[in-house]
């Protein structure tokens, strides 16, 4: 059993004796204080965290855990945080309220995503010691956010360059690749779930029971996650250099139907697009599916669309689009943009961060493709991002002394950026616009979309992925149609 009061930071340990004498509540609240890498949140993360550590029980053997760890590293253990600890133990559970957004919503940064308050006045002192762990969120908001920024990237191209019959394959252009780039296995799952929220297509397998556990994602429902057979570097080179052909063809014996994708740098991409694919090319145009081409070296705008400092009509200077156009062809859709032979297809997995993206999707417009004939993959890239990323923190903004209310902020004159709100909140929508106003009445604050999710101990509002996915397509359709 995980003992929530070791998930902490030191300086934790001593705040419960350092709060002004007589407080009895603290009220603070979450958010994302920076806009240099996204403008926008996608609020996720909060249900898993409360499932996964909130809602155990607390123990005295927790309790007594915790003091000798914090003796081993504070040196000592006063009376007064012995009596409190001891205290919550017998309690038994966190006497904690927490309010939210809901699960999937994207709101600008700077809004209040979330308030922490203490349900009973003599744990006031929780409501901060849990500040470390729930501050965890900035990593499942930032994943989930940017995922669903490289899904804005894909519905603006597909909406410039396909037709409305490719809306199905918009799940499927930003695959996860993660699972190895993650630095825990807990990471990986979650983060894994924090991308299905805005794409169907991933080969992170922990994502999938992360999702059915803790997002109650139904497996006899609507998929969840989705791949296809993929080769490998080790599995083609197993042929040898001189039979890296035979690998082709042992794949295609292997799958003879459906989506199957070869990774195919492993010598020279090149060859692989040109002669492999003629000797090749009557076998895959009769197969039933696709045959997905997966180079994965060098410079992916450069090896998709073409490297423009290449000889012109090299190999290099043409790029795999348009050489897989030349071996199998293409048709022009309603919008004027080509789309490849449906038995063929191109996937790029290494090094596509969002800029890149961008590129690579307007060159390919401007070449004349439509924006489904790439898939790309990402993982780590998806995942390189620190608390700092969107700025997050949590903050306390009043608090109550001998039943005496107390509005407070933080206000640094070294750094403006880093000044909090005051006061109870509320967050109010005015149209499609938030707004989290401060110095708020209790009626006010009562008043706010924050729902209460989490009460002593008890999840009260649980939602699950197909709900966050729903409501994350109906927020993209109300922002294209304003569009």
């Amino acid at each position: 059993m995980k003992n929530i009061l070791l998930q902490t930071d030191v300086y934790k340990m001593g705040h419960m004796e350092q709060y002004a004498p007589g407080c009895n509540k603290v009220y603070s609240y979450l958010t994302a204080r920076s806009d240099k890498n996204f403008d926008q949140t996608v609020f996720f993360g909060l249900q898993y965290y409360i499932k996964q550590y909130l809602s155990e029980p607390i123990t005295p053997e927790m309790g007594e855990e915790f003091l000798t760890y914090r003796k081993l590293i504070l040196g000592s253990n006063s009376p007064e945080i012995e009596s409190k600890i001891r205290a919550l133990c017998q309690l038994g559970y966190l006497p904690v309220e927490i309010k939210a957004v809901e699960e999937g919503t994207i709101m600008p940064v700077r809004n209040v995503l979330m308030t922490i308050t203490n349900t009973h006045p003599d744990f006031y002192w929780v409501v901060g010691f849990m500040e470390s762990l729930l501050l965890k969120l900035w990593y499942t908001i930032t994943v989930a956010t940017c995922s669903h920024e490289y899904r804005k990237i894909v519905t603006r191209y597909f909406n410039e360059t396909d037709e409305i019959e490719m809306e199905a394959a918009k799940a499927f252009q930003v695959h996860d690749f993660g699972y190895r780039g993650d630095a825990s296995e807990e990471g990986a799952a979650i983060s894994g779930v924090a991308h299905l929220l805005s794409f169907l297509g991933s080969d992170n397998v922990p994502a999938l029971p992360c999702a059915v556990e803790y997002y109650n994602a139904d497996i006899q429902g609507p998929p969840i996650l989705l791949s296809v057979p993929a080769s490998e570097h080790s599995v083609m080179c197993s042929f040898g250099r001189e039979d890296e052909i035979g690998a082709f063809r042992h794949m295609l014996e292997l799958y003879p139907t459906g989506i199957v994708s070869i990774v195919s740098d492993t010598f020279d991409v090149y060859k692989v697009l040109t002669e492999f694919a003629e000797t090749l090319k009557e076998d895959i145009l009769k197969r039933d599916g696709k045959v997905v081409f997966r180079p994965d070296s060098g410079n992916p705008e450069y090896i998709i669309c073409g490297n423009p400092e290449a000889e012109e009509g090299s190999n290099e200077w043409k790029g795999a689009i348009r050489l897989l156009d030349e071996k199998f062809g293409s048709t022009l859709n309603s919008k004027g943009y080509k789309i490849l032979n449906p038995k063929v297809g191109l996937i790029y997995g290494d090094g596509m961060y969002i800029e890149r993206y961008l590129r690579t999707l307007e060159r390919l417009k401007n070449m004349g493709y439509a924006a489904s004939n790439l898939v790309i993959g990402v993982g780590g890239i998806l995942r390189n991002h620190s608390r700092d990323t969107l700025g997050f923190a949590i903050k306390a903004t009043y608090v109550e002394v001998n039943g005496e209310p107390r509005e407070i902020e933080k206000d640094p004159i070294t750094d403006h950026k880093k000044k909090s709100l005051k006061g109870m909140l509320c967050l109010i929508k005015d149209g499609d616009t938030y707004e989290t106003k401060d110095q708020c009445t209790p009626a006010e604050e009562a008043a706010s979309l924050l729902q209460v999710v989490y009460r002593d101990g008890k999840l009260i509002k649980e939602t699950s992925l197909e709900e966050i996915r729903t409501l994350i397509n109906v927020q993209e359709q109300v922002a294209v149609a304003q569009l």
